[in-house]
């Protein structure tokens, strides 16, 4: 069960020479595929290998808590969620671009002057 998006952002992430993510990027790829096996969309099999799958997609992560000082004052000062700003506070630190898919993260991205590639 991929979605139109899953293949671009999997594209995105394998052609990359490296790919970080926030500690939170695990809980959030879990979350997401227990809402498709509720709704039975994936069997719970399923959902434990494509969480595999994704993250093996990560070479490293970057424990929330190094971050969340930045973030959470970023989040303040742009009045935006602090899950987001995990995300931009790790781009901004290590040079690199944020995946996108909805249409709020990018304005913040835009504001924050973090380069990003919309999916």
């Amino acid at each position: 069960m991929r979605t139109k998006v899953a293949p671009l952002l999997v594209d995105h992430m394998q052609d990359a020479s490296l790919v970080l993510a926030p500690a939170l990027f695990h809980a959030e790829v879990a979350n997401a595929l227990w809402k498709y096996a509720r709704a039975g969309q994936l069997t719970r099999d399923q959902a434990l290998e494509r969480a595999a799958e994704a993250g093996e997609l990560i070479d490293r992560t970057i424990p929330d808590t190094e971050l969340l000082t930045e973030a959470l004052s970023a989040a303040v000062q742009h009045n935006h969620p602090v899950y987001d700003l995990l995300y931009a506070v790790t781009a901004r630190r290590h040079g690199c671009n944020v995946l996108a898919r909805d249409q709020r993260l990018p304005r913040l991205l835009e504001r924050m002057a973090i380069p990003y590639v919309r999916v």
